[in-house]
């Protein structure tokens, strides 16, 4: 009985759908493909930094175009050519940018210099109400930020429920930042991007997503101070970066201590959670490491030299791993015109790995083709290259991808990827394959915008039923969303269809996802509510607005229906209320309230 009134729910939801029309999130375009990431991405987090300081496009470089990933490269180079012509949006459509392109970028530039705040704060609550009567229920986030013109100054902190310290987790560092050899200094916590990824990255990072031809192709700032919440895989020390004319050098040094499960003395696995309910557990092990990027860079392109050793204080259980070894790298990216060559070849703890690229086409018609190769066992603690999953050794794989703009309101974006595991794996004692097509299209009319994705997956993986073995597994996705915008009000509504099936055991499971969001967005008030409905044997993956204005991932399975709802209150300009409620309808207990408040003077 219960679970007919349950399914009666969900159809009186799902048909509230029919008369709603939806509002355009640029975010969510992007890693609109599915991804098990509960933390937020430095994508994410980049595009809302992005959103707050705008690149100004009058003195914008090519490097910081590169950071907006719906630009092609002849698109980059006509706004450099054009860069003093160009005062506002309409300068754009002039110099040949498409209406749907335009539309993407918008929220991320400025036609002049944006004033930095000189103090960014926010403090941050959260509280699951059915731990809400347990000591240390709490978790807060607290993230300050003091700018001057050359020096900035930060400090994060934060404190997961249930952990007895104050302060689990805190991240300091001092950046200094100047127009001359001597171009940028960071001391304490930090990230290093060098290259694809293959030896550093950020380790929060996607491969693949609906920027089909740009994201799988890396563009990281090579330093940056390091304000995730992730609290592991980070450097802790120094790094400096020299350049004079075509040449600059990145010499780095950390010491950072991590929290792993140990047996005998040895590291077995490292705790990613962050959750350290047990002193003696926490950063229990250390690791060293030093090294250098030497770069040498021309109008043409760029091609550095990378190496650094590392070091762990204590030995991994499985043999295969060192914990004493170096790594060298070589990437180069070289371009001309619409054409764009990017690689980078690299050995570590005598293992090989390799990425190669090219990128081709003009505005309306553009290719990427991408092939990888990582050796078994290859150590990918520090690093986040291009790959199938998130651990990218022992993988083989070519990767196509194309955009099409067939009208200046239309967008055609899809991929097609292979792989092989050539090697066993921890589950799968023999080499394994996968593939993976995504086709992603996008229209925009007036103020309204419709999208349509079609995901398929097939991969061999070890299943356990009635006797555990490898198994043909596939996964399609159909997602349809549709957006509006009316006056103030932003809408938007969503219909998905999920299936699985096993060919051999011709088993299928399937599952279907809707929901409705209302964005009222006024000069001092702003407010996000959603429904979501579902009804599926399957998993679900969807973003869902953030109190830090970012997209985080929510994984759904089952029947139910749950909902948020996010007020922003501005009551002076330079601060701001937040505040979140995340419901469960069927599990009351599991209500999530969210308090942050954010203060840039």
């Amino acid at each position: 009985m219960s679970q007919l009134v349950m399914r009666c729910k969900i159809c009186c939801v799902l048909g509230l759908f029919v008369f709603y029309v939806f509002a355009e999130d640029i975010t969510e375009n992007i890693i609109s493909t599915e991804s098990e990431i509960n933390y937020a991405t430095e994508l994410s987090e980049n595009l809302e930094f992005l959103r707050k300081t705008p690149i100004d496009i009058t003195t914008v470089k090519i490097k910081e175009l590169r950071e907006l990933l719906w630009l092609s490269e002849t698109e980059i180079q006509k706004i450099i050519f054009h860069q003093k012509e160009v005062f506002k949006l309409a300068d754009l459509r002039k110099i040949g940018i498409n209406e749907i392109t335009i539309s993407e970028i918008q929220d991320y530039i400025c036609f002049q210099k944006q004033e930095n705040y000189e103090i960014s704060q926010r403090l941050r609550l959260e509280l699951k109400e059915k731990n809400a009567k347990g000591k240390s229920c709490l978790k807060t986030y607290q993230r300050t930020i003091v700018t001057s013109e050359n020096i900035k100054f930060g400090l994060l902190t934060q404190k997961d429920e249930f952990e007895h310290s104050l302060i689990d987790f805190y991240a300091p560092f001092l950046e200094f930042t100047q127009d001359a050899i001597l171009r940028k200094i960071i001391l304490g916590k930090y990230r290093l991007a060098l290259g694809q990824g293959i030896l550093f990255a950020p380790k929060l990072g996607i491969s693949k997503s609906g920027a089909t031809t740009t994201l799988p192709m890396k563009n990281f700032k090579s330093l940056k101070p390091y304000t995730s919440s992730y609290e592991i895989w980070f450097m802790n020390g120094f790094a400096t970066q020299l350049s004079w004319e075509s040449f600059s050098l990145i010499p780095f040094y950390s010491n950072a201590k991590f929290s792993a499960n140990l047996a005998n003395d040895k590291i077995t696995s490292f705790n990613e959670s962050g959750l350290h309910l047990d002193d003696l557990e926490k950063n229990n092990v250390s690791e060293k490491i030093f090294g250098s990027s030497f770069c040498f860079e021309k109008d043409v392109g760029e091609i550095s030299l990378n190496f650094a050793k590392i070091n762990f204080d204590h030995q991994f259980e499985d043999s295969a791993y060192f914990a004493n070894y170096s790594a060298v790298s070589l990437d180069f990216l070289f371009h001309r015109k619409e054409l764009s060559i990017f690689g980078e070849i690299a050995n570590s703890a005598e293992k090989f790995g390799g990425i190669m690229g090219i990128k081709f086409g003009e505005d309306k018609f553009r290719q990427l083709i991408l092939t990888r190769f990582y050796e078994k066992n290859f150590p990918t603690w520090n690093g986040h290259a291009f790959s199938s999953q998130s651990k990218f050794d022992n993988e083989i794989g070519v990767y196509y991808g194309l955009t099409i703009l067939p009208f200046s309101r239309t967008k055609i974006s899809c991929f097609f990827d292979v792989w092989q595991f050539p090697q066993t794996q921890y589950f799968e004692k023999m080499p394994t394959v996968g593939s993976e097509e995504f086709l992603q299209i996008e229209h925009k009319f007036g103020k309204n915008n419709v999208r349509f994705v079609l995901q398929h997956k097939n991969k061999e993986k070890y299943i356990k039923l009635e006797e555990t073995l490898i198994r043909d597994f596939q996964r399609t996705t159909m997602r349809l969303d549709f957006w509006q915008k009316i006056g103030q009000m932003r809408l938007k509504t969503r219909g998905e269809f999920v299936a699985e099936y096993l060919q051999n055991e011709q088993i299928w499971e399937r599952g279907i996802l809707a929901f409705q969001q209302l964005k009222w967005k006024q000069e001092t008030f702003e407010t996000i509510i959603q429904i979501t409905a579902y009804h599926s044997a399957v998993l679900h993956y969807m973003y869902e607005n953030s109190v830090d204005g970012m997209m985080e991932n929510t994984i759904l399975s089952g029947d139910g229906i749950c909902s948020f709802l996010l007020l922003k209150y501005k009551f002076s300009p330079s601060m701001q209320l937040q505040f979140k409620i995340s419901e469960d309808w069927q599990q009351p207990k599991e209500t999530k309230f969210y308090l942050q408040l954010v203060s840039n003077l």
